[in-house]
C-alpha cells in the first residue's frame, strides 16, 4: 500500500492552528525558558499564565494573550483547555464587538473538534465563515471554507469536498496568496485523485507546484510541501503503471539535507519509493528501501507511518510468495488499523489477509465486506450531519460551483428566458397599471355619484325642513295663538261674574284650554320625530357599490342585506363610515385578490350590526402583511365608530373581513 497521503495532515493545519496559533514571542510569554520546559512543566505554566491574563485590563491584549495560550494548549495535545480558553476569548470578542476575533475563536473551537466531533468541528468553521463573509474578508473566508473541505476529505465525502475548496479558490485564485492557494490545490489534486480523476488530480498538483515555486526562498515549509507534490504525482504514475517515472522522481528527493532536517519525511520517500520498486518488480531495492525507511521511524507502534510500512512489507512478502511473512505483517497491521480508526488500511488489511490466509479467507472476506459496510454509512451520516449544518447555519447566498467551459447554448438559453421573463413582468406591470387606473376611476365616479346624493339627500332634508317649519308656524299663528286670544278675551269678561252659569262657562273655557294643550303636544312630538327619507337612499348606495364593481367584469359581487334591519336606528356617522370601509375593501379584492367570486352579507344581532365582505381569491400572510394606507383609513373609520374588525386570510384560501358595529353607537 503506498501511503499516498502521509503527509496531508502538515498542510491542511498550516492554515488554522499552526498558522494563525502562532509560537509565543518574548513580549507575551513572560518567560524565556518557556519553550525548555516539558510537556507538563508548560501545561502548569500555562494554566497560571491565563490566571494573571484575567487581570488584565487592556481588552485587545487580553484577547491576544487568550489566543497565543490557547494555541499553546492545541499544540499540548490538551483539547479541552484550548477549547474553554477560545470560548472565553469568543464571549470577550463579542462584548468588544471585535467582529475578527469572533470569527478565529470560532475555528479555533472547530480546531478542538476536528479528530474525533467532525460534526461540531463543521459548524464552528461554517459560524466563522458567516462572521467573515460580513466582514467581506475573502482569505479568512477562504480558510474556513478550507477547513470545511477537509473535514469533508478525511470523513470521505470527497465531492462535497471539491465544492467547498472550489469557493474557497474563487475568493483568492487572484490574489497573492500563494501558501494558501498551494494547500486549495493540493487537497483538490487529493480529491480528485481519491475519485480515480487522475489528469484532473496531476493538473492541480502542478498548479501547486506553480503557487509553491512562488514562496520557495520565503517560506520554511517549502521542502515538505514540495515532498507532499512529489510524492502525489509519483502516486498517480503507480496508478497508471508508469513505475519508472515514479522512481526516478522520488529519487530527486532523497538528499541528505531532506534525510538530516527531515528524517521521518525522509523515511516516507523511501516507502514510497520502495512501493514503486516492488511494482516494477525489482523486489532487492523495494527491500532495501522498506529496511531502511523502517530504521529511521521512531519507535512508536502508534505512528501511522509504521502501519503504513508494515501494510507495504506485507504486501512485499505476499508478493514474493512468503505468505506465512506477509500473514505476520498484515495480523500485525490488522489490530493497529483498528486501534488508530484507519479505515482505508483496515480494509485493505482485510483484503490482503483473504488472500494470504486460505484457510480465514472467508472470515476476512466478511469483515471486510461489514466493515465496508459500516464505512459507507459513517460517510453518509457525515454527510447528513455536514448538509444539516449548512441547512440550519447558513444565512448568506452561497456561491454556485464555477463551470470550466462556457457553453454557448446554455448562455443563449438563459439569455432568452431573462428575456421572456422580463417581458412577462413589463406586460404584466402594464396590465396591473391599467386596471389600477380603472379602478381609480371607478372610485372617483363613486365618490362623485356618493358627494351627489349626499348633497340631493341634505337639501331634500333642509327643504323638508322648512316646509315643517312653515306649517307648524302657520298652525300655530292661524289656529292655536288665535284660540288662545280668544278664550283669554272671554275669561276676562267672565272674571267680574261669579254666578252658576259664569262658572259653567268658565269649565267649559277650561276645556278648550285643554284641547289646545293636547294640539301643542302634537306639534311637540312631530318636531321630535326623525324626519328622513336615508333609509332607501342608504340601501340604494349599497347596491350602486355592488353594480359599479360588478361592471369592472373580474370579480363577480354579490349582497345580502337583512330585511329586519331598521336603518333609523344608525346615525349617519355609522353609514358614511360604512359604506367608506366596503368601498375600500372591494376596492382590495379587485387590486390584489384575484378572486372569482366576492360576497357582501349585512345582518343584525342582538348587540351588533354585522357586515362580512369575503372572497375566493389568493389570500395572503397575515404575518407578512404591512399597513397601508387603505388599512389605515379603515382603522382610522373603525375607531370612529367604536367598531371591531377582524381579518383572516391563509395564502390559497381568500380572504375574510368582518366588521362588528355596536347597536347602541346611534348618536351623531
Amino acid at each position: 500500500m503506498k501511503n499516498t497521503f502521509f503527509l496531508i495532515i502538515v498542510v491542511l493545519f498550516f492554515n488554522s492552528c499552526t498558522n494563525e496559533k502562532s509560537s509565543f514571542s518574548s513580549e507575551s510569554i513572560y518567560s524565556n525558558e518557556y519553550n525548555n520546559f516539558s510537556n507538563k512543566k508548560k501545561a502548569e505554566y500555562l494554566d497560571s499564565l491565563k490566571t494573571e491574563i484575567d487581570f488584565v485590563k487592556n481588552d485587545s491584549l487580553k484577547i491576544k494573550l487568550f489566543f497565543e495560550v490557547a494555541a499553546e494548549y492545541y499544540y499540548l495535545n490538551d483539547l479541552k483547555n484550548s477549547y474553554i480558553t477560545s470560548k472565553k476569548i469568543y464571549t470577550l470578542s463579542q462584548k468588544n464587538k471585535d467582529s475578527i476575533s469572533i470569527g478565529r475563536a470560532l475555528y479555533y473551537m472547530g480546531d478542538c473538534f476536528e479528530n474525533f466531533q467532525k460534526d461540531s468541528a463543521y459548524y464552528y468553521y461554517k459560524e466563522s465563515e458567516k462572521v467573515f463573509r460580513l466582514l467581506k474578508d475573502d482569505e479568512r473566508i477562504a480558510k474556513a471554507l478550507f477547513n470545511k473541505a477537509h473535514l469533508l476529505f478525511v470523513s470521505g465525502n470527497y465531492i462535497e469536498s471539491e465544492v467547498e475548496v472550489i469557493k474557497a479558490l474563487q475568493k483568492i485564485k487572484k490574489t497573492k496568496k500563494y501558501e494558501l492557494l498551494y494547500a486549495c490545490y493540493y487537497l483538490q489534486s487529493c480529491n480528485h485523485t481519491e475519485l480515480d480523476e487522475l489528469d484532473e488530480a496531476l493538473r492541480y498538483l502542478n498548479l501547486a507546484f506553480i503557487n509553491l515555486e512562488k514562496i520557495k526562498n520565503i517560506n520554511p515549509n517549502y521542502l515538505e510541501y514540495k515532498s507532499l507534490v512529489v510524492v502525489g504525482i509519483c502516486n498517480i504514475y503507480d496508478k497508471k503503471l508508469e513505475f519508472d517515472k515514479s522512481i526516478a522522481l522520488l529519487k530527486t528527493l532523497l538528499t541528505d539535507d531532506l534525510k538530516f532536517k527531515h528524517p521521518t519525511l525522509y523515511s516516507n520517500v523511501l516507502s514510497n519509493l520502495g512501493y514503486s520498486y516492488m511494482k516494477s518488480g525489482n523486489f532487492t531495492l523495494a527491500k532495501h528501501c522498506f529496511d531502511e525507511s523502517l530504521a529511521l521511524l521512531p519507535k512508536n507502534f502508534l505512528d501511522k507511518n509504521y502501519l503504513f510500512k508494515t501494510i507495504n512489507l506485507g504486501e512485499y512478502y505476499l508478493l514474493t510468495k512468503d505468505t506465512l511473512k506477509s500473514r505476520d505483517y498484515f495480523k500485525k497491521a490488522l489490530p493497529l488499523s483498528k486501534l488508530m480508526k484507519s479505515n482505508n488500511e483496515l480494509l485493505k488489511t482485510l483484503n490482503f489477509l483473504s488472500i494470504s490466509d486460505k484457510k480465514n479467507a472467508a472470515f476476512y472476506k466478511s469483515e471486510y465486506v461489514k466493515v465496508s459496510d459500516s464505512i459507507i454509512r459513517i460517510q453518509r451520516l457525515n454527510r447528513d450531519k455536514f448538509a444539516r449544518i449548512e441547512y440550519e447555519t447558513s444565512k448568506v447566498e452561497d456561491e454556485n460551483k464555477i463551470l470550466s467551459q462556457n457553453n454557448l447554448l446554455l448562455i443563449l438559453g438563459l439569455a432568452f428566458s431573462i428575456v421572456v421573463f422580463l417581458t412577462a413582468i413589463i406586460v404584466r406591470t402594464q396590465i396591473a397599471r391599467k386596471k389600477e387606473l380603472l379602478l381609480m376611476k371607478q372610485k372617483e365616479l363613486a365618490n362623485d355619484e356618493l358627494l351627489s346624493l349626499i348633497k340631493e339627500f341634505q337639501f331634500g332634508l333642509v327643504q323638508a325642513k322648512e316646509e315643517e317649519q312653515s306649517r307648524i308656524s302657520k298652525e300655530l299663528h292661524d289656529g292655536i295663538v288665535n284660540q288662545i286670544y280668544a278664550i283669554r278675551m272671554v275669561l276676562d269678561t267672565l272674571n267680574d261674574e261669579d254666578d252658576e252659569f259664569t262658572k259653567e262657562r268658565r269649565v267649559v273655557y277650561i276645556k278648550e284650554l285643554h284641547k289646545v294643550e293636547s294640539e301643542i303636544r302634537s306639534i311637540s312630538h312631530q318636531l321630535h320625530t326623525d324626519f328622513s327619507i336615508y333609509d332607501s337612499n342608504y340601501l340604494f348606495l349599497i347596491h350602486s357599490l355592488i353594480k359599479s364593481n360588478n361592471d369592472l367584469k373580474g370579480t363577480v359581487f354579490t349582497v345580502s342585506i337583512s330585511d329586519t334591519i331598521d336603518w333609523n336606528n344608525y346615525s349617519s356617522i355609522v353609514k358614511i363610515n360604512l359604506y367608506r370601509i366596503l368601498q375600500e375593501l372591494f376596492l382590495n379584492v379587485n387590486k390584489y385578490a384575484q378572486a372569482s367570486v366576492c360576497n357582501l352579507v349585512i345582518e343584525e344581532t342582538t348587540d351588533f350590526l354585522l357586515a362580512i365582505v369575503e372572497d375566493d381569491g389568493i389570500g395572503f400572510d397575515k404575518n407578512q402583511i404591512t399597513e397601508g394606507i387603505g388599512l389605515k383609513n379603515i382603522n382610522e373609520r373603525i375607531k370612529t365608530i367604536d367598531a371591531q374588525i377582524s381579518i383572516e386570510s391563509e395564502i390559497g384560501r381568500g380572504v375574510k373581513t368582518s366588521i362588528k358595529i355596536n347597536r347602541d353607537f346611534k348618536k351623531t
